[in-house]
């Protein structure tokens, strides 16, 4: 045997190769040009969508975006609360901003959630410690004294979603569940009692 290698044509592939390289060289511009033509195209549409949604809000249907008002939130001992909706997380529940008359100086740069309950002299309140997406759930169970104003942090919870599951007279449990882990919080009235002393 003379030679057991198959039999290739090296020039049939130079030829493919460079045939190849002429195509690419040739449809290159002609896509890249085409993606940034499609790309203006839609920017453009987006932008005409926004206007056309903007100016048929207006004038057909005569709706308007409207800024969040401040609404009657609770009222508790002495106070008047009014909220104030903030934001929202993605796939998660609202905060507010609270105020209240007579105002209550420790709502300021506070945000709370849409929980609450009467309990012990005062109103139990969901605050949100942080809304970076990153960091949430992460909120404080606090309880507002409806006589002095005072508000104190009683547990952490990592937890969007928070149960009511039992009252009595002088405890409260509430339930909370993360999807894959949960667990309780009990509150008591002597709790609540030692802290507005303290506050004294």
């Amino acid at each position: 045997m003379l030679n057991d290698r198959p039999y290739t044509s090296e020039g049939g592939n130079s030829v493919v190769k460079f045939l190849w390289n002429v195509l690419f060289v040739i449809l290159y511009p002609v896509i890249t040009t085409f993606s940034l033509v499609f790309m203006g195209i839609l920017y453009v549409f987006s932008g005409l969508s926004k206007l056309v949604s903007k100016i048929s809000a207006n004038t057909e249907t005569g709706i308007e975006i409207k800024k969040p008002t401040w609404a009657p939130f609770t009222i508790t001992g002495i106070y008047e609360i009014e909220s104030l909706f903030v934001d929202e997380i993605m796939f998660g529940p609202a905060y507010y901003k609270f105020r209240a008359s007579p105002a209550i100086p420790d709502f300021e740069n506070r945000l709370f959630g849409d929980f609450m309950h009467p309990f012990g002299g005062g109103i139990l309140l969901q605050q949100w410690n942080t809304t970076n997406v990153a960091e949430v759930p992460d909120f404080q169970l606090v309880f507002l004294n409806n006589q002095t104003g005072a508000i104190k942090a009683l547990h952490q919870i990592k937890s969007f979603s928070w149960n009511l599951i039992s009252e009595k007279e002088d405890e409260l449990v509430i339930k909370w569940f993360t999807g894959t882990e949960g667990g309780e919080v009990v509150v008591h009235v002597s709790d609540l009692e030692e802290k507005i002393e303290q506050e004294r």
